[in-house]
């Protein structure tokens, strides 16, 4: 009986850390989120470089007098760090991203933020929240996404037995952060 109940009791506290270690973890992305958009607040503003890219992919009158538009804004930073010859390596990464498309009585909303570089180290930066909230006919459909050491900590979904697509959401970041990489290389890298 002693046995059983010292194992509960280990059980029990350690189901609280890991709750306590979601928690956090949750807490970080917020606090990473909030940054980021008062980064993008401040873009461009005061001496603050302008450091955003917008690719507008459609933006046409549409058909009979709908207009039809998509638009991504790709927020970027500069990253420093050590090549390994020693050279400071300059790259301008994004960190956030924000895909606009509208058509009728349809629009869409995507978010991606990705976790800035601080360890001087060269690495990827991996995507840590997603946004999609999708208005179709006056329904308002939300779904958030968070990863910590890419995993899936949390999803949050406006209606109960959504479909969950956090692998989509990712494919969609990646995809749209090689965008940058590949189109606007000459002003992704440098070295001195």
């Amino acid at each position: 009986m002693r046995v059983l109940l010292t194992a509960f009791i280990w059980l029990t506290v350690l189901c609280s850390a890991q709750a306590q270690t979601k928690a956090q973890k949750l807490q970080t992305v917020k606090d990473a989120y909030a940054a980021a958009q008062e980064r993008i607040a401040n873009d461009g503003k005061g001496e603050n470089q302008r450091k955003c890219i917008d690719i507008t992919l459609h933006d046409e009158g549409g058909y009979a007098g709908q207009k039809l538009t998509d638009v991504i804004h790709i927020y970027y930073y500069e990253d420093h760090t050590m090549a390994e010859d020693g050279a400071l390596q300059v790259n301008n990464k994004p960190y956030f991203i924000l895909r606009e498309f509208s058509y009728k009585g349809y629009s869409q909303r995507q978010e991606f933020l990705f976790e800035m570089n601080s360890s001087d180290e060269m690495r990827e930066d991996p995507l840590i929240y997603a946004y999609n909230r999708e208005v179709r006919e006056g329904k308002v459909e939300e779904k958030r996404y968070y990863w910590n050491n890419e995993k899936l900590v949390q999803c949050e979904l406006s209606t109960p037995g959504l479909l969950v697509e956090d692998e989509e959401m990712k494919e969609s970041a990646t995809q749209y952060y090689k965008v940058f990489d590949n189109i606007f290389w000459d002003i992704s890298s440098r070295f001195y």
